[in-house]
This record gives C-alpha cells, sequence and structure tokens, in this order.
C-alpha cells in the first residue's frame, strides 16, 4: 500500500512538472507571437503541445502564428484540433474559415463563419469576414447585411465601412457609399482608397470638383491592397 501511494505522489508529482513547464512554453510562444516572430513562436507552442496534447489555446495559437507563416494546411489542422477539443471556440471558427478561404474552400469558409456566428451572434469580425466572401462570391446584397451587423458589434472597424462602402458603390448608392468612405477617412485620414473611392462616387453623383479633389489626394498618398479576411487573436 505505501509503494502503491508513494508511486502516485510521483506521477502526480511529474504530471504538474509538466504542465508547468507545457504552460512556460505556450506563454514564450505567446510573447514571440507578439513580437511576430511566428515561425519561433510556432516552435514553442509545439514544445507546449508535445508536453500537454490537451492545450487548446496551444493548438489555436500554433494556428495562428502558421497562418502568419502562409502554411495554410497545417494552421487549417491545429484550428480543427482546437475545435474538437472546444466545440464551441467561435474564434477558432472564424480563423478556420479564413484559412479555408484562403486555399479557395468557399463552402468551407462560409460554413465556419455561420458556425462562428451562431456561438457568438456579437462576433463583429465573423460577420465582417462572412460579408467579404459575399463579396467575392458576388452576393451583394447579402454582403451589405454582414457588413452592417459587423458595424453595429464593431463600429470602430475601418475594414468594414471600407468594403461596405465598396458594396454600396457596386449596387450604385453612390451616396451611401461616399457616406461610408468619410468614415473610413475619418478613423484612419492617411487611407488612400477611402480618397479614391470617395473620389469616384462623388464623380457618379456629379460632384466634380470634390471627386477630382479626391482622386488627387488618393495619389498623393498612394493606394495599398484591402485587407480581404482577417483572423482573430
Amino acid at each position: 500500500m505505501k509503494r502503491t501511494i508513494i508511486l502516485g505522489v510521483i506521477l502526480l508529482l511529474s504530471a504538474c512538472t509538466y504542465a508547468q513547464t507545457s504552460l512556460r512554453m505556450y506563454n514564450k510562444g505567446t510573447k514571440l507571437a507578439s513580437k511576430e516572430d511566428y515561425k519561433q513562436a510556432e516552435q514553442c507552442f509545439t514544445k507546449a503541445i508535445e508536453l500537454n496534447e490537451f492545450f487548446t489555446e496551444a493548438y489555436f495559437n500554433r494556428g495562428l502564428a502558421r497562418s502568419k507563416q502562409q502554411n495554410y494546411a497545417d494552421a487549417i489542422a491545429d484550428y480543427s484540433k482546437a475545435i474538437n477539443l472546444r466545440p464551441h471556440f467561435a474564434k477558432a471558427y472564424n480563423n478556420r474559415g479564413a484559412d479555408r478561404l484562403e486555399i479557395g474552400d468557399v463552402a468551407g469558409a462560409r460554413e465556419d463563419y455561420f458556425a462562428a456566428i451562431l456561438i457568438d451572434t456579437n462576433y463583429a469580425r465573423a460577420h465582417f469576414n462572412l460579408g467579404v466572401l459575399y463579396i467575392i462570391t458576388g452576393e451583394l446584397t447579402a454582403s451589405l447585411l454582414s457588413l452592417t451587423k459587423a458595424l453595429g458589434f464593431a463600429p470602430a472597424m475601418t475594414d468594414a465601412w471600407m468594403n461596405r462602402g465598396i458594396v454600396k458603390s457596386e449596387l450604385k448608392d453612390y451616396a451611401g457609399a461616399v457616406s461610408d468612405f468619410t468614415r473610413v477617412i475619418q478613423q484612419d485620414p492617411g487611407y488612400a482608397n477611402a480618397y479614391n473611392y470617395r473620389g469616384i462616387a462623388n464623380l457618379k453623383l456629379g460632384h466634380a470638383e470634390a471627386g477630382r479633389r479626391d482622386v488627387a489626394k488618393a495619389r498623393e498618398l498612394g493606394s495599398f491592397v484591402l485587407q480581404k479576411d482577417s483572423t482573430d487573436h
């Protein structure tokens, strides 16, 4: 009996040591990720998982680190593992959806965004990503609704205003588009594309002077590629 008790204590201490070491590696990984050293962060999360195969957050963050390195297939596998361990993990569904979209799996991305929203109806990022997906598939009315929902939960989300403005332009609601692009510029005065799109919308409305002024400002600032979708941390 004494040997059994002693063995039990040793196993318990060993398990505690593994758990503490796993947590240390995880914390080290999060610090490296915050410095955008995703390769080293991935290695730390892998070590944390080796020490604790049920460490949900380690799978999630390793997925994020792999996604940042454009290793989407392995990132998707990590998010799937995190979901298996925690079925109501809305952020994991959202991030898996974003990476599925990156590899062209539109149906899978749509399914994941719906799942994330079903779990958390106030999840602005998932509504935003779904709105962007609808732009890609040409479902502009659905996109408008999703982006509006995203802004209802996160009015500071500049890219949602930008994308909704583009959708409104495509739907020929140029006055509404100008309003959205103006909101983008208020939040980020250096957003070149917002000036460009607002300028085009103003020209469509017959506001020639305002349109030319905006287009000139966009050229002065220079343009950049819009963010199509995003993962969540």
